[in-house]
């Protein structure tokens, strides 16, 4: 298996270029004729690390409750994105409590909810992209690490 086979088709909304359910699709049925490919040993390395860290939808939806503060973010491992969404809630919320600018509070707050609403709209997609990157993220270490095992193997071998 060479490594461009490692390296499906890539979709993210933060590039600007909307991803489809029928792409997401296609590129994880591409990951699971890889899986399917792999070793019995590289297959229990790819499944321990898949039940790890593949992502639930109903538990980011559940994180979406609290969409100001970005934690559907966080989960999703989109860093940024949730430290954005965390810094305009927190200055929203200093504004609002502590200041006289209550009126600029509410507007950081409305913008912090106006941008993340095409985010909570594209919830399932969102979560679908990042666990097919996930997917083959697990495929590529479940690979290269039975290699590496392998390689261990047959110079331990020859000494």
């Amino acid at each position: 298996m060479c490594s461009s086979d490692l390296q499906p088709l890539r979709f993210h909304l933060e590039a600007g270029s909307m991803f489809s359910e029928k792409e997401l699709n296609l590129e994880e049925h591409e990951l699971r004729d890889s899986i399917r490919a792999l070793s019995a040993t590289q297959r229990r390395r790819y499944d321990l690390l898949e039940a790890r860290l593949l992502k639930r939808p109903s538990t980011y939806v559940r994180l979406n409750i609290a969409f100001p503060l970005g934690l559907h973010h966080f989960y999703l491992g989109r860093l940024l994105r949730g430290l954005m969404n965390l810094s305009l809630t927190l200055t929203a919320l200093f504004l609002l409590l502590y200041t006289d600018f209550i009126a600029y509070g509410w507007m950081v707050m409305l913008a912090t909810v106006l941008l993340d609403i095409p985010q909570l709209m594209n919830a399932r997609l969102l979560v679908h992209s990042r666990n097919n990157q996930i997917m083959a993220d697990c495929l590529k270490r479940a690979s290269t690490s039975s290699a590496t095992m392998q390689n261990a193997n047959k110079s331990k071998e020859l000494s």
